[in-house]
């Protein structure tokens, strides 16, 4: 029941929470709730009682891989890149089968802008599961910031193909401007937008409108940008609007 709940949504994680502790007191699969509980309580921002339970399910049972990656999640949850980096080596070296385990290791490599390992260890991931989309936006954006704007677009691309999301639009638009190419950027900064309102879109889809000579259209995206104190936009319009 409790792993049911906790597979919901984010904001049943308190209910989850709760029956893994009824788990633990019937003695049911004592280190699995010890763990899944310190998972729920990272995702409720409760850090140090979320080791403290991992630690409880480590001393039960330190043999499953799944637990150092939950360390790993925690302390990435908590900003603790380092420590992250730590458990994913661990959870990899005990299971090197796991995409989803090279994958948080990547995002911790992004954090630390280490883009060709965060290649590295998503081509590595896709080589196990070809069928999640956030493996590919997460390679695209680091060839992207590789300045390899044509493999970046095809990752995008490809993640669409499994699942529409607002930042693979957002990066794909942005990879399309840096090629120059200010219709495709147009259109997909407009798509991305139809997920969420964002600043920093609204701010470069009007940077594209302003290179195709559009400037009414760009100056509105200014604008709607700065409302929402996204600083560059301030200095666009100042530059650009007057």
């Amino acid at each position: 029941m409790g792993m049911r709940v906790y597979h919901l949504s984010d904001d049943s994680t308190e209910e989850a929470v709760q029956l893994f502790t009824k788990a633990i007191e019937n003695g049911q699969e004592v280190a699995r709730s010890y763990m899944m509980r310190g998972v729920c309580k990272g995702i409720l921002k409760q850090y140090m009682l979320a080791i403290d339970d991992l630690n409880a399910s480590k001393l039960l049972d330190s043999s499953y891989s799944k637990l150092y990656y939950y360390y790993g999640d925690v302390y990435l949850r908590e900003g603790m890149n380092i420590m992250a980096s730590h458990y994913f080596d661990l959870a990899i070296s005990m299971d090197s089968t796991n995409a989803e385990y090279y994958n948080s290791r990547a995002i911790v490599e992004c954090f630390h802008l280490e883009y060709d390992k965060v290649v590295r260890d998503e081509n590595k991931a896709i080589s196990l599961d070809t069928t999640n989309e956030d493996y590919f936006v997460n390679r695209g954006y680091a060839t992207m910031r590789l300045n390899e704007f044509d493999k970046a677009i095809e990752d995008f691309t490809h993640s669409m193909r499994i699942q529409e999301t607002q930042r693979a639009f957002a990066n794909r638009g942005y990879s399309y401007a840096q090629l120059g190419k200010y219709e495709q950027a147009i259109t997909d900064y407009s798509r991305s937008l139809k997920f969420v309102i964002d600043g920093q879109v609204l701010c470069l889809r009007g940077i594209a409108y302003e290179a195709l000579g559009k400037k009414q259209e760009a100056c509105e995206d200014f604008k709607k940008s700065a409302d929402m104190n996204y600083k560059p936009a301030l200095n666009e319009l100042e530059k650009n609007c007057k």
